[in-house]
């Protein structure tokens, strides 16, 4: 058995058997792998949709068409897309809440909705309201960001 010493004052066994650096896996193969797994995934996840009907089938020949939105047949007034926050005097809006959790929607003018009469801003003293001819009904919303987001709504009943 031989030592050998390196310049460093190091010494290694010369004749010891090592055992060669396993190869590490690369070149094309996993590579391929990978992308034909990402791919596989991505089919099942399509199919699982097409089954759930949140995508259309591309292999249906029937051309079903989509029902069209009905809007359903009430008796009371319709409702619009705008938020009852930003009501303005002429407009008319519903309470679906109850008095002391009121819940206001926006709604067309027909009998028995709330008339906005006039709108206060910047206020939540509902007292305002006796000065406007025909008040009967209010409502108040209290902004967390501040006064100036505060406004009080003077109503009526439509008859």
């Amino acid at each position: 058995m031989e030592i050998a010493t390196t310049r460093y004052g190091a010494t290694t066994m010369a004749d010891q058997d090592f055992d060669p650096p396993r190869p590490r896996l690369g070149g094309a193969g996993p590579a391929i792998l990978g992308i034909v797994g990402f791919v596989a995934a991505l089919l099942i996840f399509s199919l699982v949709l097409v089954l759930l009907d949140v995508l259309p089938n591309p292999l249906s020949k029937s051309s079903r068409a989509e029902p069209q939105p009905v809007a359903p047949a009430t008796s009371g007034p319709a409702k619009l897309a705008q938020s009852a926050r930003f009501a303005k005097p002429g407009e008319c809006v519903l309470n679906q809440g109850t008095d002391t959790k009121p819940d206001l929607i926006m709604v067309k003018c027909e009998p028995g909705s709330l008339e906005v009469l006039e709108r206060k801003e910047g206020t939540t003293n509902v007292e305002e309201c006796r000065s406007v001819p025909g008040y009967r009904y209010h409502y108040f919303y209290d902004s967390d960001l501040g006064d100036s987001f505060d406004f009080v709504l003077c109503m009526r009943k439509r008859p």
